[in-house]
């Protein structure tokens, strides 16, 4: 482990993970009575660090991070996936998409490079239980059968 990363993981300690933003879509030709295995027989999923912010409280030297992720995932038809994932003409089925910012806390200040490789590796691990939570209410609201995702296992 880069010593950034691990000063990072011995000193960060998870605040709060608050959802920022969210995106729930049906494709509006697509109803829940019809929603089936084939619906979902090509998923596209993102999980990316989106923004790193940080501050100092000076009256105790505290320093505060917030890291700011997405996390999606988004079944799409056989014919979209002979397309670029990044071609607009794509028109999901069902799209699920979320905005977390999880805030640590931490009694030093921390490199740049470390909290870029923690954020890519380990705030996933904070944040993916309230993806999961998301990814579930957010089925059952659209009438859908609920998705399972497996719990996230960091290596």
């Amino acid at each position: 482990m880069a010593p950034e990363l691990k000063s990072c993981v011995d000193n960060l300690e998870i605040q709060s993970v608050i959802l920022k933003s969210l995106l729930v879509n049906l494709r509006d030709d697509v109803d829940a009575e019809v929603f089936d295995d084939e619906c979902i027989e090509h998923p596209q999923e993102i999980r990316a660090l989106k923004l790193i912010r940080q501050f100092q409280r000076e009256e105790d030297d505290t320093w505060f991070y917030r890291l700011h992720t997405v996390i999606a995932i988004r079944f799409i038809s056989e014919e979209d996936t002979k397309k670029d994932s990044g071609d607009d003409s794509i028109e999901p089925i069902l799209e699920i998409r979320a905005e977390f910012v999880a805030q640590y806390e931490s009694k030093c200040e921390l490199s740049e490079e470390g909290l870029s490789l923690f954020g890519e590796k380990y705030v996933f691990y904070h944040v993916w239980p309230y993806w999961r939570e998301i990814l579930q209410s957010s089925c059952a609201r659209l009438g859908v059968p609920p998705l399972m995702i497996s719990p996230l296992r960091v290596s």
